[in-house]
């Protein structure tokens, strides 16, 4: 269905490669001030003030991406492009992405005097031997890495959720009924999209034919849509926020069994049959995630003024020289899960 609305995406990570705050913490349009420098050594690929980003740790991010994309679409896939650019040149920048937010947190954690428990140390520690005895001798010795290198990465994935936590902890915790509502309906939608203006009038009076015979026949509701919808798929579940405006509003206006007159969408028109105008379990398991958007809201809020002016270096000769081909046999890649497994967030 076209009227789903896009969540804002705060940046491109691939899922499941990175601590889960990580990927919807930072806008796109919140970036540091990035210098392009040959002052740092050719094992360094970033520093954000203080804080450097080695290329070992770099290079595992780097395959543990690769790998997540090759398992999901094949190896294929580096044959694609996205938006004119190579699909390589697509995960580096996620990658090269991944790696400033992990840093940029860790830097900030350092300003708030955030520090690991030693229980946590010791887990991390645990954890990063754990996945170091996973790699074959030739991961390790392309990846030119070491256990160390790896207990980096999970200090840095423990700090940003401390850091995450900490920064959230006076946010609201208490979430009504009516901001969580979840509802379900079903829909007769018509696509409007590409219509000439004559045809979008064909459309209407289509619909209005529909509206009618649902009004005066009774007729089945499912029935018509699965006959005239240009959605295979009828019914929705939702809450708000996670459709087109105009389709939402008349679907939480409805009562249950209630019909409405047709809607006019961003793509379309619609006749929505609210099926049930307060789904209780959905709701209150969608309490958790209208919680954690409000906290990502609230961590942005800061976490964007405090970035603002961090001076960024950025080894750029080194990371043009790391090609996906130069990984093409090593396959580990649950770096993260390994981390999740092992490293609890209290």
């Amino acid at each position: 269905m076209r009227e789903k609305k896009k969540r804002s995406r705060y940046f491109l990570i691939l899922i499941m490669t990175v601590v889960l705050i990580l990927s919807s913490c930072q806008k796109k349009d919140v970036t540091t001030q990035i210098v392009f420098t040959t002052g740092l050594r050719r094992n360094e690929l970033l520093k954000i003030e203080n804080v450097i980003c080695s290329k070992a740790e770099g290079s595992l991010l780097l395959v543990n991406t690769k790998n997540k994309y090759e398992e999901a679409f094949g190896e294929e896939i580096w044959k694609q492009q996205i938006d004119g650019i190579s699909f390589e040149t697509y995960v580096k920048d996620m990658v090269k992405n991944q790696m400033g937010q992990l840093k940029c947190m860790s830097f900030y954690a350092q300003e708030e005097n955030i520090v690991l428990s030693e229980e946590k140390k010791t887990a991390i520690e645990q954890a990063a031997s754990l996945y170091f005895q996973e790699l074959t001798e030739e991961e390790k010795e392309g990846l030119d890495i070491t256990q160390e290198d790896i207990e980096q990465i999970y200090t840095d994935y423990a700090v940003a959720e401390e850091l995450y936590e900490y920064l959230t902890k006076d946010v609201e915790e208490e979430i009504s009924d009516a901001e969580a509502k979840v509802i379900v309906v079903q829909h007769i939608y018509k696509d409007t999209t590409n219509l000439t203006e004559e045809e979008k009038q064909n459309a209407y009076q289509t619909m209005e034919k529909i509206e009618q015979n649902l009004k005066e026949t009774d007729a089945d509701f499912n029935y018509l849509a699965q006959e005239y919808s240009d959605d295979s798929k009828i019914e929705y579940i939702f809450g708000r926020g996670e459709m087109d405006i105009a389709f939402e509003e008349a679907a939480f206006a409805l009562e249950q069994g209630e019909i409405s007159d047709i809607v006019e969408s961003s793509s379309g028109y619609h006749i929505i049959k609210c099926i049930n105008d307060y789904d209780m379990e959905r709701t209150n398991s969608n309490k958790k995630t209208v919680l954690e958007k409000r906290k990502r809201e609230a961590f942005d809020a800061v976490y964007a003024k405090f970035i603002k002016n961090l001076l960024t270096e950025f080894n750029q000769k080194v990371w043009d020289k790391m090609k996906i081909e130069d990984y093409k046999e090593m396959h580990n890649n649950n770096l993260y899960e390994v981390y999740q497994q092992n490293v609890q967030v209290e």
